[in-house]
């Protein structure tokens, strides 16, 4: 059952359950209604009969004229005492039971019943004649009652079968055109599965949860295009970036395979050649897989203290390289995945100490949320400092020095991913200074 049909069918239902109500509702009040009308009259009747008194005669005798101006033949009139004898009827005798005579023995209560003579309904009114021990029964039929309940019963019927029908219609027309917007977010999934083909926009006409459904599909879509193009490039350059080392190792091996007797330091040359580009080739490789892990496989972000991660990063380099590196930090928290900023922490004091004179000290700064690096090498010129956080960006400078121009890219990255930023700012003297900064957490 498709979705239009079955909002259709769900619209029919409710309409047909209120209609339900709302008829059973109206059948009950209208059918008490009828039976307060026939009761009332009925007590009238009763009120006057009761006025007789001791102008009746004896058991059996009646007279019509004794009613005055009451016309008994729109009701049925029996008057009986304690014993069940039956003083006056205008009809064959109604049956009498022990609640009957104990009204005309106490001649205090009476009472309202519906009973069923020969097949016939009625609604009969027992009451006692005042002082005389002596009760009188006013019955009359329920024909125009039960008419009436049957007219309306099938009135409501009706009311009923062409509520739910039209219920149904009308719902799945306005299904229809509540779904219309899905269906054809539907079809566009569809087609994007069929052709592999993301820049697929569908026109927003709506301003309401489906419009907005469509407006987040269309930013998923553009947030696609945007990650294809980005895996495209990324494939592109890491293709043109790997053929340099792989052709330089080709070159190499075949020098090798060729040459019959190559002297021991030519050798020793060419294989440090080799275990170079190796080298150069295995830190390229990595850093690629690195770049293009999702930060989600990494773990969830969770609030770090920023100043003791990069102390910890801060000491492993210590002991790594013998460059002098001065750290200084205040307590500072943030939201972020600890290894990924540990990764961009890392190659901010790699690049550092790369390019740090041996005897000029690095410097690492961490406040509010911002980690800035510095060194004492050549700098960046000022053209190019956005640039060299582009994927394999060299600085004319660095290109025939050992790197993959992969390091500053990955801390943009990072820094992208928990909605920071990364920057080359100015400074006194010579050198460079990044600033890796990363949203704080209020204390």
């Amino acid at each position: 059952m498709s979705f239009r049909t079955r909002v259709a069918v769900l619209v029919a239902a409710v309409v047909a359950v209120v209609v339900a109500g709302v008829a059973g509702a109206f059948l009950y009040l209208a059918r008490g209604k009828a039976l307060d009308s026939l009761d009332v009259k009925l007590k009238v009747r009763a009120a006057e009969v009761t006025q007789l008194g001791d102008k009746l005669g004896g058991p059996g005798q009646f007279d019509r004229r004794l009613f005055g101006r009451y016309s008994p033949d729109d009701v049925l009139v029996q008057i009986f005492d304690t014993k069940g004898r039956i003083w006056a009827s205008n009809v064959e005798p109604l049956p009498l039971d022990r609640t009957d005579l104990s009204i005309a023995r106490k001649g205090t209560q009476r009472r309202l019943a519906t009973i069923d003579l020969a097949g016939q309904r009625m609604r009969v009114l027992t009451t006692p004649l005042t002082g005389s021990g002596r009760a009188v029964m006013i019955a009359r039929p329920m024909d125009e009652v039960d008419v009436q309940l049957s007219g309306l019963w099938r009135i409501s019927l009706q009311l009923f079968i062409l509520g739910v029908v039209g219920s149904g219609i009308v719902g799945f027309v306005v299904a229809g055109r509540v779904v219309k917007p899905v269906r054809r977010l539907t079809e566009a999934t569809s087609r994007i599965a069929a052709t592999q083909d993301v820049d697929q926009h569908i026109s927003v006409e709506r301003h309401d949860e489906l419009g907005q459904l469509a407006k987040s599909f269309n930013e998923m879509l553009s947030a696609l295009t945007v990650s294809r193009e980005q895996q495209h490039r990324l494939v592109a350059d890491a293709s043109h970036e790997l053929r340099t080392p792989l052709t330089s190792l080709r070159t190499n091996l075949e020098y090798m395979q060729r040459a019959d007797q190559i002297e021991g330091s030519e050798r020793q040359q060419v294989l440090d050649d080799i275990l170079f580009e190796l080298d150069e080739l295995t830190e390229l490789v990595a850093e690629l897989v690195e770049l293009a892990t999702d930060r989600h496989q990494m773990g969830e972000p969770t609030a770090i203290e920023l100043d003791e991660l990069v102390d910890a990063v801060v000491h492993r380099h210590r002991r790594r390289t013998s460059c002098p590196i001065e750290y200084r930090a205040r307590p500072c928290t943030v939201r972020a995945v600890p290894a990924l900023v540990e990764r961009a922490v890392s190659n901010l004091i790699d690049n550092a100490v790369k390019w740090s004179p041996p005897d000029q000290p690095v410097e690492v700064e961490v406040d509010s949320g911002s980690v800035v690096v510095r060194d004492r090498g050549p700098g960046i010129p000022k053209n190019e400092r956005e640039k060299v956080f582009e994927r394999f960006y060299r600085i004319e400078s660095a290109r025939s020095s050992p790197g993959s121009g992969l390091g500053l890219s990955i801390v943009r990255h990072v820094a992208d991913s928990f909605g920071g930023k990364v920057q080359v700012i100015d400074q006194n003297g010579s050198g460079t200074a990044v600033e890796l900064f990363l949203p704080p957490l209020d204390r």
